[in-house]
């Protein structure tokens, strides 16, 4: 068996005919050369197989995966990343691309932060120091809950040692949150790298995933509750850190209910979202209130 590749790149799909081909000729056009690819399909319906069995005909990287049941999303990632063989695991979502100088950014950035589990590519432009930089747990944790969060980003953005995925558990299945939710979990134990924006091209159609999610208002809830759950929980913010947080949480939870509510023309649903949440009717009015940051 030819030794192992430094780097698995790990593509999960679903219906993605119509863009998985770009997205496999973008990862093999790829400057860095240490990879594999893995692409599993979670029971297609469409010609998503024949195309990625028509590129791996050319290229032995690729190597196919049809799951004989549908997983769906997260625990097809946790299936693709059971069949890696490399130290790294880069997820790349089938209808993503990847420029061809990522690999080898995301890569390095790993050898040379060790200790580190995780690295991504923000949406900030000019951080306060400049790309890339590490931070500790302490520090992400705080800057999540605090201001300057780098934790905003989906797996098509992330790097993670494969060693920290397996001893947290992977991805853990539940719906909407399962990228934070991970991040978060890596975040608490190892160091958490930050690279530069625009390592990967997210491709914006109708079908694409975060859009789905953010059609459906229960999504505001799950992230409200996963956050408020980790704040409770975490030993990085003190007792009056906690409660400034806590207030900040619900009255942004608050005011997102409200736009749903006034905006979106769903009272019904929002103050259902808000029972959900446990806010009461005084905490929900504070949506109103100016926000000021702490």
């Amino acid at each position: 068996m030819p030794a192992a590749p430094l780097v698995s790149v790990l593509v999960t799909i679903y219906n993605r005919d119509d863009y998985v081909l770009d997205c496999l000729e973008s990862i093999l056009s790829s400057s860095f050369e240490d990879f594999e690819v893995i692409a599993v399909d979670d029971q297609s319906t469409d010609d998503s197989v024949a195309v990625v069995e028509g590129c791996a005909a050319h290229d032995s990287r690729i190597r196919l995966h049809r799951n004989p049941e549908n997983l769906g999303d997260y625990r097809n990632r946790n299936r693709a990343a059971e069949l890696a063989r490399g130290k790294y695991l880069k997820y790349l979502d089938a209808d993503d691309l990847i420029y061809p100088h990522a690999l080898g950014v995301f890569v390095d950035a790993m050898d040379r932060n060790p200790e580190a589990a995780l690295a991504l590519s923000l949406n900030t432009i000019d951080p306060a120091v400049p790309f890339p930089f590490q931070t500790d747990s302490r520090e992400t944790v705080r800057r999540h809950f605090l201001g300057g969060g780098l934790l905003g980003v989906g797996p098509s953005a992330s790097i993670i040692r494969r060693e920290a995925f397996e001893r947290v558990g992977g991805f853990s299945g539940r719906q909407f949150i399962g990228d934070t939710e991970l991040w978060l979990k890596l975040a608490s134990r190892w160091p958490v790298v930050s690279l530069p924006p625009a390592l990967v091209w997210w491709r914006r159609h109708e079908g694409q995933q975060m859009n789905l999610e953010m059609s459906r208002p229960e999504v505001l809830v799950k992230r409200y509750l996963l956050d408020f759950d980790v704040l409770e929980n975490t030993s990085f913010l003190d007792l009056q850190e906690k409660a400034k947080v806590r207030g900040r949480l619900k009255q942004h939870h608050a005011r997102r209910l409200l736009a749903l509510a006034i905006k979106g023309g769903r009272p019904r649903v929002a103050f259902r979202l808000a029972r959900d949440s446990g806010l009461t009717a005084r905490e929900m009015l504070r949506g109103i209130r100016p926000y000021q940051r702490r």
